[in-house]
């Protein structure tokens, strides 16, 4: 061997040596590829942790962005981020997921939870009310249209909704004093008041509310597990040293939200939907046994021509995961609240011209609100089977499957009495 093939050999495990002790035991530095939300409000926060993770690794970092934010009602699908998981990147950082649900997108993982953030009560900077039940009777709180604090109207009826169809919207009404009050999301909040004179004004609280609070985590797929581990492995050594919490400062806090501890709602008395209906005695619309005996047949006739798309299990089962899931917005009777009723002429009509698979493609790719998409599929066809029989459409004995409910040409009309 020539004394230059030695000096390189040489030069090369030095090389190698150095790399061992700056990397930690890996050989080399590698590339940790991550997919951002671009139009994220805590989009620089987002950036803040690739970057260091990146360097805590020694990695070199690419970010693919995205823009998140999605186009009229539909918003940003939910396999979209499978296809960034699988496509893309190797972690798709800064997703949300709700503090009391825990769900997780089929066919993704996610990374322990690193930071958590949600929906705060931003009021005046001198107001003494840090939670909803301290804020005086008929305030006006505003809040975004479509977003889960409007629910919480529902639990504290003494509050007056001012629904706005953008975030800084809402905020310049709380600007502007003509709202006392408002529940948005954090990171909307610190983005706004970070970029106004005026931001000194005002403070936020986080809201104890059903829902309110959500785990920021990096989404992966299979393939990308040791990606993943490593990844938890960087947050719990920035978590010890203190850095984490200066990247997440403002937009989120450190370690995972605890998930509320509540109650179902099932009325308060004086709101027109917790009243019960009356049961008629008699029924006076048909004047005869008679005519309230054809009137059944004709009923059943017509029930009976109508499809069988679905079993009575599937049904009653879905029946379980809507009152469990679906009933605050929708309504436990499916009467609507802040949600549209699902039930009905007004709901399956001719004029709407609704289809099984249009509607069954909307709740699969939308619903629930606070987490959409993230249910098995058999779930959501199990709620798609409550929703037709309630819709007066019979069971028959073939069960019915996710491919068959999304295709269904079916009309979707109201067939109830």
């Amino acid at each position: 061997m020539s004394r230059s093939t030695r000096k390189a050999g040489l030069k090369l495990c030095l090389i190698g040596l150095a790399a061992v002790l700056m990397y930690g035991g890996t050989a080399a530095a590698g590339v940790l590829s991550v997919c951002i939300d671009k139009s994220s409000p805590g989009a620089s926060m987002d950036y803040g942790v690739a970057r260091a993770v990146a360097a805590q690794q020694g990695n070199t970092l690419k970010v693919h962005e995205f823009d998140g934010s999605g186009s009229g009602d539909d918003g940003f699908p939910a396999r979209q981020f499978n296809k960034l998981a699988h496509d893309s990147c190797a972690l798709v950082l800064g997703y949300p997921i709700d503090a009391d649900e825990k769900s997780v997108l089929p066919g993704l993982h996610a990374t322990a939870p690193y930071g958590h953030t949600g929906f705060v009560l931003v009021t005046a900077k001198g107001s003494k009310a840090t939670d909803l039940d301290q804020l005086p009777s008929h305030t006006s709180v505003a809040v975004t249209y479509q977003t889960t604090p409007n629910l919480y109207f529902i639990d504290h009826p003494q509050l007056q909704a001012d629904v706005h169809l953008s975030n800084e919207d809402a905020l310049k009404a709380l600007e502007q004093n003509k709202v006392h009050a408002a529940m948005l999301w954090q990171p909307t909040v610190v983005k706004y008041l970070s970029q106004r004179r005026e931001a000194g004004r005002f403070a936020y609280h986080e809201l104890h509310e059903p829902h309110a609070q959500f785990n920021l985590v990096a989404l992966y797929d299979s393939g990308n597990a040791s990606v993943a581990a490593a990844f938890d492995k960087s947050i719990a050594s920035m978590t010890a040293s203190g850095e984490l919490a200066r990247i997440l400062a403002l937009y989120a806090e450190t370690g995972p939200a605890q998930p509320m501890v509540h109650v179902a709602v099932h009325g308060r008395p004086g709101s027109a939907w917790w009243r019960p209906r009356t049961r008629r005695t008699a029924d006076r619309s048909c004047g005869s046994a008679e005519l309230k005996r054809r009137h059944a047949t004709a009923s059943r006739a017509h029930a009976a021509a109508l499809p069988k798309l679905f079993t009575d299990a599937q049904a009653t089962e879905g029946k379980e995961k809507f009152l469990a899931i679906c009933a605050r917005c929708h309504g436990p009777a499916l009467e609507g609240r802040v949600g549209p009723a699902l039930k009905g002429p007004n709901f399956a009509s001719a004029k709407a011209d609704f289809h099984v698979g249009d509607v069954f493609t909307i709740v699969s790719q939308n619903m629930p609100a606070t987490a959409p998409g993230t249910l098995e599929h058999q779930d959501y066809v199990k709620i798609m089977a409550f929703l037709l029989r309630e819709n007066g459409y019979p069971a028959g004995k073939k069960a019915l499957t996710y491919d068959e409910a999304k295709a269904s040409k079916v009309e979707l009309r109201y067939h109830g009495t």
